[in-house]
């Protein structure tokens, strides 16, 4: 006799981040154009039913973990700035997120700036990109006026993209006087 009990559903609330983080770990590796929800399933370790169940399409998947990412960009700038000290070392503060991030957190980076280049195809990612970029201004304003932000963050933007481009970590110790004399006036 067939049992005809049913399967009852594991609850996991934490699903839907898993598989957003899963998707910044696909875009990191492989690019968007690789973002799949099977690909995803396969990274988050969830059954592909999943990805659909909790994403429409590529684009709802895509827009996710966006939105997952910057709120922790935001969190992680806002933290190594108060962290750091930034009042008393500016300079410091950005040379060691920027080392974190070429580093230690290289999956992220490598994200964000897969957006930054889809950006040209994608008004919402550009629009995102837009966001990103102005949430930075505004941090490190709190800590210099704006023009100087302004060049900081040409400055942090070029470093990034340069360590993204030539596989290269930045060490703090190396990039530290650059900021100093930007600082310096």
């Amino acid at each position: 006799m067939a049992s005809t009990a049913r399967r009852r559903r594991r609850h996991d609330p934490e699903r839907r981040d898993r598989i957003a983080r899963a998707a910044i770990a696909v875009v990191a590796r492989d690019g968007i154009d690789g973002l799949t929800h099977r690909a995803v399933a396969r990274q988050a370790d969830v059954p592909l039913g999943s990805t659909t169940y909790h994403f429409a399409g590529k684009d709802d998947l895509l827009n996710s973990a966006v939105e997952l990412a910057q709120s922790a960009d935001r969190e992680m700038l806002a933290q190594a700035l108060e962290r750091f000290g930034p009042h008393e070392d500016l300079a410091g503060a950005l040379a060691q997120l920027i080392e974190h991030l070429t580093v230690h957190d290289r999956e992220r980076l490598l994200f964000d700036y897969e957006l930054f280049l889809a950006a040209r195809q994608r008004p919402a990612l550009a629009a995102s990109a837009r966001r990103w970029v102005d949430d930075t201004e505004a941090l490190i304003g709190r800590f210099t006026d704006a023009r100087t932000a302004r060049v900081l963050i040409h400055m942090v933007e070029g470093m990034l993209a340069e360590s993204v481009v030539l596989h290269e970590p930045m060490p703090a110790h190396s990039i530290e006087p650059d900021f100093r004399r930007v600082l310096a006036g």
